[in-house]
């Protein structure tokens, strides 16, 4: 079903977040007519084993290439939103004033901080004042399964006709494309959709929990 006039908002902590837990997603809403506004907490920028790394041309790469065309990062410094006030995260949100239909965004049980306070984030921003709007978490590969605990998983999206291309956004990010077995492989990315397809009977999935879900806001 077209669904037009509906917006998407994919709320992120970090630039490759979005492209990692949605990628396919973000090509399958796109297709059905939503428009999609990719916003990222961080200001693109993080340290790795002590080096510095800059991912704002990389995230700007991997948007067009989804076919995304209103996509910002924000100005928060990564793994160091928990120093600042949740109200200023959300109220950087907030002040966008995007009044989505549907927030995907990363889910409370991530083992990351920065994942867990968006979720958070979301939670806030998604409070139905005006409309109805559904909030799905994604998951991530590595920081949702690192924690020891299996993603609550109770919502699927066919990705089958776009898992390559979502594996090709995700190559735009050359600082964080990994060898396999490491789950940002491009091997890893395919199996874990390969497994939830399995899971829900498609050949290619990406899995979700549904944070609060209306039949007519999901994808």
């Amino acid at each position: 079903m077209i669904k037009k006039n509906m917006l998407a908002l994919i709320l992120v902590a970090h630039a490759d977040d979005e492209t990692l837990g949605v990628g396919g997603t973000i090509l399958k809403l796109i297709e059905k007519g939503w428009s999609v506004n990719i916003v990222v907490l961080s200001d693109g920028k993080l340290t790795v084993r002590g080096k510095k790394q800059d991912n704002r041309k990389s995230f700007k790469n991997a948007c067009k290439f989804l076919g995304v065309k209103k996509f910002s990062l924000l100005n928060f410094k990564d793994q160091k939103f928990d120093t600042v006030p949740i109200s200023d995260l959300a109220n950087a949100v907030v002040n966008l004033d995007l009044q989505p239909d549907l927030i995907i965004t990363h889910h409370d049980t991530d083992l990351n901080k920065d994942h867990r306070l968006t979720c958070e984030v979301a939670k806030i921003i998604g409070r139905p004042k005006i409309k109805p709007i559904s909030i799905l978490g994604c998951e991530i590969p590595s920081t949702s399964f690192w924690n020891g605990r299996i993603f609550p998983a109770n919502y699927y999206v066919d990705i089958s006709n776009h898992i390559d291309l979502k594996i090709e956004a995700f190559s735009k990010y050359h600082n964080e494309i990994q060898e396999y077995p490491h789950p940002w492989s491009k091997k890893g990315l395919k199996l874990l959709a390969e497994y939830h397809g399995m899971q829900s009977g498609f050949q290619y999935a990406e899995a979700f929990n549904i944070i609060r879900g209306y039949e007519d806001r999901l994808v």
